[in-house]
C-alpha cells in the first residue's frame, strides 16, 4: 500500500498540492483526474521521488525507508507521457533497462523480451533507433520496458494523450491487465471513459477546493 501523509507541494506562491491524504492498496487501480494544473503529474512524479519535497510524505507499506533508491529502482515503473525513452538508443538497448536488474540469466532474459516484442508486434523494430518510431510505437516500447521490470507499483501520466483510440485502448488494457493482488496502477488521464474503468477516481480540483477551505 502507499499512503501520502499532509503531501504538500508549493512552487513559489503557489499551492500545487496541500495537505493531501491518500491512500492506494495494492490490487487496484486508480485514476487522477482534474484540469491541467491541479496536480497530476506532481503527484505521479512525488510518488516516482521525482518531485523533491524536503520532506518525506509517502509511505509503501507504512515505512517511510523503503522510499530508497532500491525501492525506485526495483519496485517502481514510470510509463511517462512523454516515453522516458533513451532516443539514440535502439529499442532493444532501451528494453535492456528494463532488465538491468532483474536477477535471472541471460538466456531468461532475451526469452522475456522476444515475449513482448512478439506480443506488441515490434518484432522487427528491435534494431531501430527509438526517433525513428512513431508515437504508438514509442508508448508500446516505453511499456514493455515497464513490463519487464514488473514493478509493483505502476505508474501511468496520460499514457494514451498522443496515440490513436485502438492503440491507446491496448496499452490501457495492458496496463489494467498487469494489476494483480500485489500490484497498483496509479494513472493520470483527461479521458472519463479510461478513467472510468479504474475501479477508484481521484479528482485532484476537488481535494485542491477543500484544502484551500
Amino acid at each position: 500500500m502507499i499512503e501520502l501523509k499532509d503531501l504538500t507541494i508549493q512552487k513559489g506562491n503557489t499551492h500545487i498540492l496541500k495537505k493531501l491524504n491518500l491512500k492506494f492498496q495494492c490490487g487496484k487501480s486508480y485514476a487522477l483526474i482534474g484540469k491541467s494544473g491541479c496536480g497530476k503529474s506532481t503527484l505521479l512524479n512525488t510518488i516516482a521521488g521525482l518531485e523533491k519535497t524536503g520532506k518525506q510524505y509517502v509511505y509503501f507499506n507504512g515505512q517511510l525507508e523503503q522510499f530508497k533508491s532500491n525501492f525506485y529502482r526495483d519496485k517502481l515503473g514510470y510509463l511517462f507521457q512523454n516515453y522516458g525513452l533513451i532516443d539514440n538508443l535502439t529499442v532493444n538497448e532501451n528494453l535492456d533497462i528494463g532488465l538491468a536488474y532483474k536477477k535471472i540469466s541471460k538466456k531468461e532474459k532475451e526469452q522475456l523480451k522476444i515475449r513482448y516484442i512478439e506480443q506488441f508486434g515490434l518484432s522487427n523494430s528491435l534494431k531501430r533507433k527509438v526517433h525513428t518510431l512513431s508515437g504508438g510505437e514509442q508508448q508500446r516500447v516505453a511499456l514493455i520496458r515497464m513490463m519487464l521490470k514488473d514493478p509493483i507499483v505502476m505508474l501511468a501520466d496520460e499514457p494514451t494523450g498522443a496515440l490513436d483510440p485502438k492503440t491507446g485502448q491496448m496499452i490501457i488494457q495492458s496496463l489494467f491487465d498487469l494489476v494483480d493482488e500485489n500490484k497498483v496502477l496509479i494513472l493520470a488521464t483527461h479521458d472519463m471513459a479510461i478513467a472510468n474503468q479504474c475501479d477508484e477516481i481521484i479528482d485532484l480540483e476537488q481535494y485542491r477546493k477543500v484544502a484551500s477551505m
